[in-house]
């Protein structure tokens, strides 16, 4: 996956300038995705037991969540495409809002797995989405800065979201009813106000930006232009059915598939796996305090996330930028659940947690070396349609095992075996470009 040929940059002025200007509302349309997404893990802490649901019966509903996203992921990639950023994302946001804030008065676990599937098929599109949307603006080696911002909005959301969501849940007092319900219907409000942002704020691309000078304008599209001629030598065709039977394509789908295992258990697990520990280690811990302890290891990745992207931005890419972290948090995650301690647990946890989401910030740079135009918009869909699959699979078995055994070890341990073949994928990938390489090298 790496290019013979210099990565292009824009200047830094420029890029800090770019940054200042979307990173913001990036990062809160982000957060506000991610709270609604996983807010439901928190909501697991007490709506199981009233809508009288197994751990499996949760894991499904989480799910079915990611068949939705699945389904529409795709379609609504290419609907941005046509459409445009502005009006595409402040649809997501809207219809997304709307939604969540509506699952708050499902009645049974039958009414809640069809308001996942739908809350699923609303919100798809908008990760890819703005990936998509970020190639238009910067390349490769910039974007991993930008990236860091970006993709920052998950654990953020952990570190913050976790303690006002379960504290909401012991708080909030609205029309009488149950905590996780009230909950859920204020977490879906700031979606639909993004969306009203997002279309006076957000322009479709550096050419409708009027706050960039025609010099400004130009640099980014001479560095894109560059760019691009790179990925249309290793990709000749732009369609978006040249990307669609792209083996390597689907490879990285395959990488983001380990990647996005992680992710999934950590944001809908992590509160029980916490939960689990009144059990595991003898301790009692409140609904609030429940959601304090989950902030920990969110936090340390926040840290984590900002010092790998910067360094990485400093460097040519390889596959080991992402590899790397995967291995690492691999290693922590399936060893965190046998430690002896509350503490020692929550260490390793942290470091699994910080590992795997900076493996994100470096994966998504890797595409748009192989995509570019209509194809990177399809290329990106199906990229995220097949990790996304993870959160389909995933959930249920997590729950099913934790019913099994009465413990999420097993489970965090199947985790840990898709992130070691996710890294010796994108390890794969690179290897005919190395050998190469040094063909070339050996022929001069």
């Amino acid at each position: 996956m790496t290019s013979d040929a210099p990565q292009q940059a824009i200047s830094e002025r420029l890029m800090k300038r770019i940054a200042w200007r979307l990173a913001p509302l990036m990062i809160f349309i982000y957060i506000a995705n991610q709270l609604d997404r996983a807010n439901v893990g928190y909501a697991a802490l007490t709506m199981n037991a009233e809508l009288h649901m197994s751990t499996a019966q949760y894991g499904l509903a989480t799910s079915l969540f990611f068949l939705g996203y699945i389904l529409f992921e795709v379609p609504s990639n290419l609907c941005m495409h046509r459409f445009g950023a502005r009006l595409w994302i402040m649809r997501i946001l809207i219809s997304w809002g709307f939604l969540s804030s509506l699952t708050s008065f499902v009645p049974s676990a039958h009414w809640l797995y069809f308001a996942r599937f739908c809350l699923g098929a609303f919100e798809a599109g908008l990760f890819p989405g703005m990936v998509f949307y970020l190639t238009l603006w910067m390349p490769a080696r910039n974007r991993v800065w930008m990236m860091s911002l970006f993709v920052l909005s998950i654990p953020l959301t952990g570190m913050l979201g976790a303690p006002a969501s379960t504290w909401l849940m012991s708080h909030a007092d609205i029309f009488g009813i149950t905590g996780w319900r009230a909950m859920l219907l204020l977490e879906g409000v700031p979606a639909m106000l993004l969306g009203l942002v997002v279309y006076f704020w957000l322009p479709n691309g550096p050419e409708a930006a009027g706050w960039l000078s025609a010099g400004e304008k130009q640099e980014i599209a001479s560095a894109l232009d560059a760019e691009r001629a790179q990925a249309a030598a290793a990709t000749p065709s732009g369609s978006a059915w040249s990307a669609l039977a792209n083996p390597k394509v689907w490879a990285l789908g395959l990488v983001y598939f380990g990647t996005n295992a992680g992710v999934i258990g950590l944001l809908f697990f992590l509160p029980q796996v916490v939960k689990n520990f009144q059990v595991a280690f003898h301790v009692k811990y409140t609904l609030t305090q429940i959601g304090l302890i989950t902030a920990i290891p969110f936090a340390f990745s926040i840290i984590a996330m900002l010092v790998w992207g910067r360094l990485v931005s400093r460097h040519s890419m390889n596959a080991w930028h992402v590899a790397g972290p995967l291995l690492v948090s691999a290693t922590s995650l399936s060893a965190a659940l046998y430690l002896k301690s509350p503490y020692e647990t929550i260490i390793a946890l942290a470091i699994g947690t910080a590992a795997c989401f900076s493996s994100i910030t470096t994966f998504w740079q890797l595409p748009s070396r192989i995509l570019t135009g209509r194809a990177a918009a399809a290329g990106i869909g199906l990229i995220t349609s097949i990790g996304v699959s993870s959160g389909f699979l995933l959930p249920y078995f997590i729950g099913w095992v934790k019913d099994v055994t009465g413990s999420f070890a097993l489970a965090f341990i199947g985790i840990a075996c898709a992130m070691v073949i996710a890294s010796a994928v994108v390890v794969l990938l690179e290897t005919p470009r190395r050998a190469l390489s040094a063909v070339r090298l050996a022929g001069e």
